[in-house]
Protein backbone atom coordinates (compact mmCIF):
# COMPACT_ATOMS: atom_id res chain seq x y z
CA UNK A 1 0.00 0.00 0.00
CA UNK A 2 2.31 2.78 1.27
CA UNK A 3 4.67 1.82 -2.20
CA UNK A 4 1.36 2.22 -4.14
CA UNK A 5 0.58 5.58 -2.44
CA UNK A 6 4.17 6.70 -2.76
CA UNK A 7 4.01 5.99 -7.00
CA UNK A 8 0.31 7.88 -7.10
CA UNK A 9 1.97 10.93 -5.36
CA UNK A 10 5.00 11.02 -7.88
CA UNK A 11 2.31 11.19 -10.58
CA UNK A 12 0.13 13.92 -9.48
CA UNK A 13 3.41 15.87 -8.58
CA UNK A 14 4.03 15.31 -12.24
CA UNK A 15 0.97 16.11 -13.91
CA UNK A 16 0.34 19.40 -11.17
CA UNK A 17 1.94 21.46 -13.67
CA UNK A 18 -0.22 20.50 -16.48
CA UNK A 19 -3.25 20.89 -13.93
CA UNK A 20 -2.11 24.55 -13.14
CA UNK A 21 -2.30 25.44 -17.02
CA UNK A 22 -5.68 24.36 -17.15
CA UNK A 23 -6.52 26.06 -13.92
CA UNK A 24 -5.01 29.29 -14.99
CA UNK A 25 -7.24 29.07 -18.38
CA UNK A 26 -10.14 28.17 -16.34
CA UNK A 27 -9.44 31.51 -13.88
CA UNK A 28 -9.03 33.84 -17.11
CA UNK A 29 -12.02 32.69 -18.40
CA UNK A 30 -14.03 34.38 -16.05
CA UNK A 31 -12.74 37.79 -17.47
CA UNK A 32 -13.71 37.46 -20.90
CA UNK A 33 -16.75 36.90 -22.95
CA UNK A 34 -15.91 33.94 -25.19
CA UNK A 35 -18.44 31.84 -27.08
CA UNK A 36 -19.52 28.78 -25.09
CA UNK A 37 -18.53 26.16 -28.14
CA UNK A 38 -15.16 27.64 -28.42
CA UNK A 39 -14.87 27.29 -24.82
CA UNK A 40 -15.51 23.61 -24.49
CA UNK A 41 -13.64 23.12 -27.51
CA UNK A 42 -10.83 24.70 -25.56
CA UNK A 43 -12.02 23.22 -22.42
CA UNK A 44 -10.99 19.37 -23.91
CA UNK A 45 -7.73 20.72 -25.53
CA UNK A 46 -6.39 21.71 -22.13
CA UNK A 47 -7.64 18.55 -20.05
CA UNK A 48 -6.19 16.27 -22.70
CA UNK A 49 -2.60 15.63 -21.97
CA UNK A 50 -3.73 15.45 -18.23
CA UNK A 51 -6.36 12.90 -18.77
CA UNK A 52 -3.93 10.81 -21.34
CA UNK A 53 -1.27 10.89 -19.05
CA UNK A 54 -3.24 9.51 -15.99
CA UNK A 55 -5.08 7.21 -18.07
CA UNK A 56 -1.72 6.10 -19.76
CA UNK A 57 -0.48 5.33 -15.92
CA UNK A 58 -3.13 3.40 -15.22
CA UNK A 59 -3.76 1.21 -18.11
CA UNK A 60 -0.21 0.00 -18.22
CA UNK A 61 -0.04 -0.58 -14.24
CA UNK A 62 -3.16 -2.60 -14.80
CA UNK A 63 -1.29 -5.08 -17.67
CA UNK A 64 0.73 -7.89 -16.71
CA UNK A 65 2.79 -8.38 -19.76
CA UNK A 66 4.87 -4.35 -18.82
CA UNK A 67 5.98 -4.74 -22.45
CA UNK A 68 3.20 -4.40 -23.94
CA UNK A 69 3.05 -0.19 -24.45
CA UNK A 70 6.05 -1.04 -27.04
CA UNK A 71 4.62 -4.08 -28.40
CA UNK A 72 1.43 -1.46 -29.14
CA UNK A 73 3.82 1.40 -29.99
CA UNK A 74 5.71 -0.54 -32.95
CA UNK A 75 2.32 -2.48 -33.95
CA UNK A 76 0.10 0.39 -33.98
CA UNK A 77 2.49 2.34 -36.19
CA UNK A 78 3.44 -0.38 -38.28
CA UNK A 79 -0.33 -0.40 -39.38
CA UNK A 80 -0.39 3.75 -40.54
CA UNK A 81 2.96 3.34 -42.15
CA UNK A 82 1.36 0.07 -43.91
CA UNK A 83 -1.62 2.89 -44.87
CA UNK A 84 0.59 5.62 -45.33
CA UNK A 85 2.66 4.19 -48.47
CA UNK A 86 -0.54 2.88 -49.67
CA UNK A 87 -1.64 6.30 -49.92
CA UNK A 88 2.03 7.60 -51.08
CA UNK A 89 1.93 5.08 -54.19
CA UNK A 90 -1.54 5.50 -54.71
CA UNK A 91 -0.76 9.59 -55.32
CA UNK A 92 2.70 9.26 -57.06
CA UNK A 93 0.80 7.02 -59.66
CA UNK A 94 -2.06 9.19 -60.16
CA UNK A 95 -1.05 12.87 -59.64
CA UNK A 96 2.18 15.09 -60.73
CA UNK A 97 4.86 14.59 -58.09
CA UNK A 98 4.52 18.20 -55.71
CA UNK A 99 5.52 17.89 -51.81
CA UNK A 100 2.85 19.89 -50.12
CA UNK A 101 0.04 17.84 -52.53
CA UNK A 102 1.72 14.79 -51.55
CA UNK A 103 2.15 15.77 -47.69
CA UNK A 104 -1.34 16.68 -47.88
CA UNK A 105 -2.61 13.84 -49.08
CA UNK A 106 -1.22 11.03 -47.44
CA UNK A 107 -0.27 12.55 -44.62
CA UNK A 108 2.23 14.67 -42.74
CA UNK A 109 3.75 12.51 -39.81
CA UNK A 110 2.80 10.19 -37.31
CA UNK A 111 3.73 10.41 -33.45
CA UNK A 112 3.83 6.62 -32.98
CA UNK A 113 5.95 6.19 -36.20
CA UNK A 114 8.69 8.76 -34.96
CA UNK A 115 8.73 6.63 -31.47
CA UNK A 116 8.83 2.93 -33.09
CA UNK A 117 11.15 4.37 -35.48
CA UNK A 118 13.45 5.64 -31.99
CA UNK A 119 13.21 2.28 -30.72
CA UNK A 120 14.04 -0.02 -34.13
CA UNK A 121 16.76 2.16 -35.01
CA UNK A 122 18.10 2.73 -31.49
CA UNK A 123 21.67 1.13 -30.44
CA UNK A 124 19.88 0.31 -27.40
CA UNK A 125 16.19 0.00 -28.50
CA UNK A 126 16.52 -4.01 -29.25
CA UNK A 127 16.47 -3.94 -25.14
CA UNK A 128 12.49 -3.10 -25.24
CA UNK A 129 11.38 -4.47 -28.59
CA UNK A 130 12.99 -7.40 -30.78
CA UNK A 131 11.48 -8.28 -33.89
CA UNK A 132 11.27 -12.14 -35.10
CA UNK A 133 14.33 -12.53 -37.80
CA UNK A 134 12.34 -13.94 -39.66
CA UNK A 135 10.27 -10.57 -40.45
CA UNK A 136 13.16 -7.70 -39.27
CA UNK A 137 13.79 -6.85 -42.94
CA UNK A 138 10.76 -6.57 -44.24
CA UNK A 139 9.28 -4.99 -41.51
CA UNK A 140 12.06 -1.84 -41.46
CA UNK A 141 11.67 -1.44 -45.05
CA UNK A 142 8.17 -0.85 -44.70
CA UNK A 143 9.40 1.94 -41.59
CA UNK A 144 12.21 3.44 -43.67
CA UNK A 145 9.72 3.98 -46.81
CA UNK A 146 7.31 5.41 -44.94
CA UNK A 147 9.50 7.72 -43.33
CA UNK A 148 11.18 8.77 -46.24
CA UNK A 149 7.67 9.73 -48.04
CA UNK A 150 6.62 11.82 -44.97
CA UNK A 151 9.48 14.51 -46.23
CA UNK A 152 8.59 15.65 -42.96
CA UNK A 153 11.23 18.46 -41.46
CA UNK A 154 9.75 17.47 -37.90
CA UNK A 155 9.40 13.60 -38.12
CA UNK A 156 13.51 13.70 -38.93
CA UNK A 157 14.60 15.76 -35.80
CA UNK A 158 12.35 13.64 -33.99
CA UNK A 159 13.50 10.63 -34.85
CA UNK A 160 16.83 11.86 -34.24
CA UNK A 161 16.10 13.47 -30.16
CA UNK A 162 14.30 10.06 -29.10
CA UNK A 163 17.21 8.03 -30.74
CA UNK A 164 19.75 10.32 -29.04
CA UNK A 165 17.62 9.97 -25.88
CA UNK A 166 17.36 6.22 -25.60
CA UNK A 167 20.96 5.37 -26.08
CA UNK A 168 21.35 7.71 -23.46
CA UNK A 169 23.16 10.60 -25.06
CA UNK A 170 20.68 13.80 -24.16
CA UNK A 171 22.02 13.96 -20.31
CA UNK A 172 24.77 16.74 -19.64
CA UNK A 173 27.77 14.54 -19.62
CA UNK A 174 31.16 15.24 -21.40
CA UNK A 175 29.78 12.46 -24.37
CA UNK A 176 26.19 13.65 -24.40
CA UNK A 177 27.50 16.83 -24.91
CA UNK A 178 30.03 15.75 -27.82
CA UNK A 179 27.00 13.82 -29.24
CA UNK A 180 24.68 17.11 -28.86
CA UNK A 181 27.76 19.31 -30.29
CA UNK A 182 28.12 16.68 -33.08
CA UNK A 183 24.33 17.10 -34.16
CA UNK A 184 24.29 20.92 -33.92
CA UNK A 185 27.26 21.02 -36.02
CA UNK A 186 26.29 19.00 -38.81
CA UNK A 187 22.58 21.12 -38.87
CA UNK A 188 24.63 24.38 -38.98
CA UNK A 189 26.62 23.17 -41.71
CA UNK A 190 23.66 21.28 -44.00
CA UNK A 191 21.98 25.10 -43.63
CA UNK A 192 25.28 26.72 -44.56
CA UNK A 193 24.66 24.50 -47.74
CA UNK A 194 21.02 25.42 -48.23
CA UNK A 195 21.81 29.29 -47.70
CA UNK A 196 24.47 28.76 -50.74
CA UNK A 197 22.40 27.20 -53.04
CA UNK A 198 19.55 28.83 -54.79
CA UNK A 199 15.94 27.03 -54.34
CA UNK A 200 12.85 28.44 -56.11
CA UNK A 201 9.74 28.37 -53.83
CA UNK A 202 6.98 25.98 -55.07
CA UNK A 203 9.53 23.79 -56.60
CA UNK A 204 7.99 20.16 -56.74
CA UNK A 205 10.23 17.29 -55.69
CA UNK A 206 13.03 17.31 -53.40
CA UNK A 207 14.19 21.17 -54.16
CA UNK A 208 10.27 22.08 -52.49
CA UNK A 209 10.96 19.87 -49.76
CA UNK A 210 14.88 21.32 -49.26
CA UNK A 211 13.18 25.03 -49.75
CA UNK A 212 10.83 24.23 -46.83
CA UNK A 213 14.09 23.12 -44.48
CA UNK A 214 15.39 26.51 -45.39
CA UNK A 215 13.21 28.83 -44.29
CA UNK A 216 12.29 26.53 -41.24
CA UNK A 217 13.66 29.08 -38.67
CA UNK A 218 12.03 31.64 -40.17
CA UNK A 219 8.87 29.96 -40.39
CA UNK A 220 8.82 30.25 -36.45
CA UNK A 221 10.71 33.34 -35.43
CA UNK A 222 10.27 35.91 -38.39
CA UNK A 223 8.80 39.67 -37.08
CA UNK A 224 8.98 41.20 -40.11
CA UNK A 225 6.19 39.85 -42.21
CA UNK A 226 4.67 41.42 -45.16
CA UNK A 227 0.70 40.16 -45.09
CA UNK A 228 0.01 41.39 -48.54
CA UNK A 229 2.53 39.68 -49.86
CA UNK A 230 1.22 36.25 -49.91
CA UNK A 231 4.45 33.88 -50.43
CA UNK A 232 6.00 35.78 -47.61
CA UNK A 233 2.91 35.45 -45.15
CA UNK A 234 2.40 32.09 -45.94
CA UNK A 235 6.38 31.04 -45.07
CA UNK A 236 5.74 32.31 -42.00
CA UNK A 237 2.53 31.79 -41.39
CA UNK A 238 3.43 30.65 -37.62
CA UNK A 239 5.26 33.53 -36.56
CA UNK A 240 2.33 35.33 -38.11
CA UNK A 241 0.06 33.65 -35.88
CA UNK A 242 2.24 33.92 -32.63
CA UNK A 243 2.81 37.94 -33.15
CA UNK A 244 -1.11 38.19 -34.18
CA UNK A 245 -1.86 36.57 -30.81
CA UNK A 246 1.43 38.21 -28.54
CA UNK A 247 -0.38 41.75 -29.91
CA UNK A 248 -3.81 41.02 -28.45
CA UNK A 249 -2.39 39.55 -25.26
CA UNK A 250 -0.62 43.39 -24.90
CA UNK A 251 -3.70 44.95 -26.17
CA UNK A 252 -5.51 44.02 -22.71
CA UNK A 253 -6.19 45.70 -19.09
CA UNK A 254 -2.43 46.56 -18.14
CA UNK A 255 -0.93 44.39 -20.09
CA UNK A 256 -2.54 41.02 -18.09
CA UNK A 257 -3.34 38.76 -20.72
CA UNK A 258 0.27 38.50 -20.49
CA UNK A 259 0.26 37.39 -17.29
CA UNK A 260 -3.08 34.65 -17.06
CA UNK A 261 -3.82 34.53 -20.91
CA UNK A 262 -7.61 35.03 -22.02
CA UNK A 263 -8.67 31.48 -21.48
CA UNK A 264 -10.62 29.14 -22.03
CA UNK A 265 -12.61 29.91 -25.76
CA UNK A 266 -10.23 32.95 -26.92
CA UNK A 267 -9.74 33.64 -30.00
CA UNK A 268 -7.03 35.20 -32.33
CA UNK A 269 -8.01 37.74 -34.60
CA UNK A 270 -5.65 37.13 -37.61
CA UNK A 271 -6.40 40.57 -39.47
CA UNK A 272 -8.04 39.09 -42.31
CA UNK A 273 -10.20 35.89 -43.61
CA UNK A 274 -7.32 33.18 -44.28
CA UNK A 275 -8.00 30.26 -46.40
CA UNK A 276 -7.74 27.78 -43.51
CA UNK A 277 -8.95 24.12 -43.38
CA UNK A 278 -11.05 24.66 -46.56
CA UNK A 279 -13.13 27.59 -45.38
CA UNK A 280 -12.03 31.37 -44.87
CA UNK A 281 -11.31 32.46 -41.34
CA UNK A 282 -10.65 35.63 -39.48
CA UNK A 283 -10.66 34.16 -35.80
CA UNK A 284 -8.59 30.76 -34.83
CA UNK A 285 -8.52 29.03 -31.49
CA UNK A 286 -5.25 26.89 -31.89
CA UNK A 287 -2.20 28.01 -33.38
CA UNK A 288 0.63 26.37 -35.15
CA UNK A 289 3.37 27.24 -31.89
CA UNK A 290 2.14 25.37 -29.08
CA UNK A 291 3.83 28.21 -26.94
CA UNK A 292 1.95 30.61 -28.39
CA UNK A 293 -1.27 28.62 -27.86
CA UNK A 294 -0.61 28.03 -24.09
CA UNK A 295 0.68 31.86 -23.70
CA UNK A 296 -2.89 32.93 -25.40
CA UNK A 297 -4.69 30.42 -22.96
CA UNK A 298 -3.11 30.96 -20.11
CA UNK A 299 -0.35 34.04 -20.16
CA UNK A 300 3.24 33.58 -18.97
CA UNK A 301 2.66 31.44 -15.93
CA UNK A 302 1.20 28.99 -18.16
CA UNK A 303 3.92 28.58 -20.29
CA UNK A 304 6.38 28.31 -17.34
CA UNK A 305 4.16 25.16 -15.67
CA UNK A 306 4.29 23.26 -19.09
CA UNK A 307 8.20 23.96 -19.08
CA UNK A 308 8.10 22.45 -15.55
CA UNK A 309 6.05 19.92 -16.57
CA UNK A 310 8.82 19.11 -18.80
CA UNK A 311 11.68 19.86 -17.27
CA UNK A 312 10.09 17.31 -14.32
CA UNK A 313 10.09 14.84 -17.12
CA UNK A 314 13.75 15.36 -18.54
CA UNK A 315 15.50 14.76 -15.27
CA UNK A 316 14.71 10.99 -15.48
CA UNK A 317 17.40 10.85 -17.46
CA UNK A 318 19.73 10.83 -14.14
CA UNK A 319 17.71 9.49 -12.04
CA UNK A 320 19.36 6.46 -9.88
CA UNK A 321 19.98 3.62 -11.95
CA UNK A 322 18.36 0.05 -10.69
CA UNK A 323 18.53 -1.89 -13.74
CA UNK A 324 18.98 -2.06 -17.61
CA UNK A 325 15.54 -1.82 -18.48
CA UNK A 326 14.60 1.15 -16.11
CA UNK A 327 17.79 2.83 -17.49
CA UNK A 328 15.92 2.81 -20.98
CA UNK A 329 12.48 3.92 -19.53
CA UNK A 330 13.92 7.02 -18.13
CA UNK A 331 15.92 8.05 -21.09
CA UNK A 332 12.90 7.84 -23.31
CA UNK A 333 11.19 9.51 -20.60
CA UNK A 334 13.45 12.22 -21.18
CA UNK A 335 13.80 12.18 -24.60
CA UNK A 336 10.24 12.77 -24.91
CA UNK A 337 10.22 15.69 -23.07
CA UNK A 338 12.39 17.36 -25.28
CA UNK A 339 10.63 16.06 -28.23
CA UNK A 340 8.08 18.11 -26.88
CA UNK A 341 9.96 20.74 -26.09
CA UNK A 342 10.64 20.72 -29.76
CA UNK A 343 7.47 19.48 -31.23
CA UNK A 344 5.43 22.41 -29.41
CA UNK A 345 7.15 24.86 -31.57
CA UNK A 346 5.79 23.28 -34.62
CA UNK A 347 2.45 21.40 -34.12
CA UNK A 348 1.30 22.07 -30.49
CA UNK A 349 2.86 19.47 -28.69
CA UNK A 350 1.08 17.89 -25.96
CA UNK A 351 -2.18 19.70 -27.07
CA UNK A 352 -2.31 18.87 -30.35
CA UNK A 353 -5.77 17.60 -30.90
CA UNK A 354 -4.19 14.28 -32.60
CA UNK A 355 -1.44 13.74 -30.43
CA UNK A 356 -1.62 10.20 -28.45
CA UNK A 357 1.70 11.17 -26.49
CA UNK A 358 0.14 12.34 -22.97
CA UNK A 359 -0.69 7.71 -23.41
CA UNK A 360 3.19 7.00 -24.31
CA UNK A 361 4.26 9.25 -20.99
CA UNK A 362 1.93 7.51 -18.48
CA UNK A 363 2.87 4.46 -19.92
CA UNK A 364 6.40 5.30 -19.04
CA UNK A 365 6.21 6.85 -16.02
CA UNK A 366 4.27 3.29 -15.06
CA UNK A 367 6.93 1.30 -16.13
CA UNK A 368 9.99 3.17 -14.92
CA UNK A 369 8.11 2.99 -11.60
CA UNK A 370 7.74 -1.01 -12.22
CA UNK A 371 11.05 -1.31 -13.00
CA UNK A 372 12.71 0.52 -10.04
CA UNK A 373 10.88 -1.72 -7.67
CA UNK A 374 11.38 -5.08 -9.90
CA UNK A 375 15.09 -5.03 -11.07
CA UNK A 376 14.50 -8.54 -12.29
CA UNK A 377 15.00 -8.25 -16.32
CA UNK A 378 11.70 -9.33 -18.81
CA UNK A 379 11.87 -11.37 -21.59
CA UNK A 380 12.32 -9.03 -24.28
CA UNK A 381 9.02 -9.70 -26.76
CA UNK A 382 8.60 -11.04 -30.25
CA UNK A 383 6.59 -10.24 -33.79
CA UNK A 384 4.34 -14.09 -34.00
CA UNK A 385 4.94 -16.00 -36.81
Amino acid sequence: FNLRHKYSVELIKIVIPLIIVFLIALFSSIFYSNKIFDFIKDFFFLLKPILYVIIGYFFIKRIKNKAFLFELIVYSALFFAVIHIYLTVYYLSNFEFDVNLLRDYAGRGNALEVFALAIIFSKKGKELFRFNPKYKKLIIFIFVLSFIGYLSRTVTVSVIILILSLNGYLAITRKGVLYMFGFFISVGLFYVYLFSVDLERGAPGIEGFLYKLKIAPQEIFASEIDVNDHADLWDHWRAYEAKRAYEQLEDTWLGSGLVFGKGFGSLVDLGFEAPLGGTRMQYISTLHNGYSFILYKSGVLGILCYLVFLILLYRYVYSMKKNEKSILVNNFLSGTAIYYMFTTLIVTGLYNPRDFGGLIIGGLLSLKFYYEHEPKTESVPKLED
